[in-house]
């Protein structure tokens, strides 16, 4: 017995045409712009900590002192933080939805990796007592956003884009804790030679990410319309709250 054939809507070889032209072009700049380059800068700042952990470990074993050892700790945790990214960039899941405009591309990027020029910038030193503080915000900064990365895992992106829905973990007492985590961190990056380039650099960074959470709000409430509006209620942006959770 012969089965009729469905018939197929017939369009047009141009359309066809830029249907496939759009498909290349959401390919190449994934692989390009949201995987490749990504991958490439944390690779570098993935070997700047590797070469930063072993001077951290060399003054371990000249010195012995507490802050040679909290030195160490940070230079570890950034190194497991950065290669964690340059894993997830490479392995992220396909986007179900994203913004990708220019403007989001260049704040995106500033929001990303502005705070690391602070290394480069002329300043003031402000003593030893404020080195301290300053490495125990790194080190609790970096902990939790490698918490944050470690159940995003694979939907972790630079730009504002929707993959899964993460509830649990550090998400359930916080919308960000990736950024609540880097808030932290930047905090203890500045603060040891603390100026006017410093401050500048810092208001455009915090500037940058929360502009970047902004997009993100939306783009996830468009994706997840229903289950985003319950996550946006009881769980905090920023700062967690285990109590709302517990009503």
């Amino acid at each position: 017995m012969r089965t009729a054939r469905v018939a197929e809507p017939d369009v047009p070889p141009a359309a066809l045409a830029r249907q496939r032209a759009r498909r290349d072009r959401a390919y190449w700049s994934d692989l390009v712009f949201g995987r490749t380059i990504p991958a490439l800068v944390a690779g570098v700042f993935l070997l700047d900590q590797g070469l930063l952990l072993a001077d951290a470990l060399r003054s371990v074993a000249v010195h012995g002192s507490a802050g040679a050892w909290q030195s160490a700790l940070n230079r570890l945790l950034s190194l497991a933080y950065f290669g964690l990214l340059l894993f997830l960039y490479v392995v992220r899941l396909k986007p179900r939805a994203g913004l990708r405009r220019p403007e989001v591309w260049v704040v995106s990027f500033a929001g990303t990796f502005a705070i690391l020029s602070v290394a480069y910038l002329p300043g003031v030193h402000h003593g030893a007592g404020l080195v301290v503080v300053a490495n125990l915000l790194i080190t609790v900064g970096v902990a939790y956003a490698l918490w944050g990365l470690l159940y995003l895992r694979r939907s972790f992106s630079i730009l504002p884009e929707a993959r899964r829905l993460v509830t649990t973990g550090p998400y359930g007492l916080s919308r960000n804790p990736l950024y609540l985590g880097e808030f932290t961190a930047s905090l203890g990056v500045v603060l040891p030679n603390f100026g006017p380039w410093q401050a500048l650099v810092l208001v455009a960074f915090i500037a940058c990410q929360l502009l970047r959470i902004r997009w993100e709000e939306q783009v996830l409430t468009r994706t997840f319309p229903d289950d985003y509006k319950e996550y946006f209620k009881s769980v905090p942006r920023f700062i967690p709250q285990p109590w709302r959770r517990s009503r």
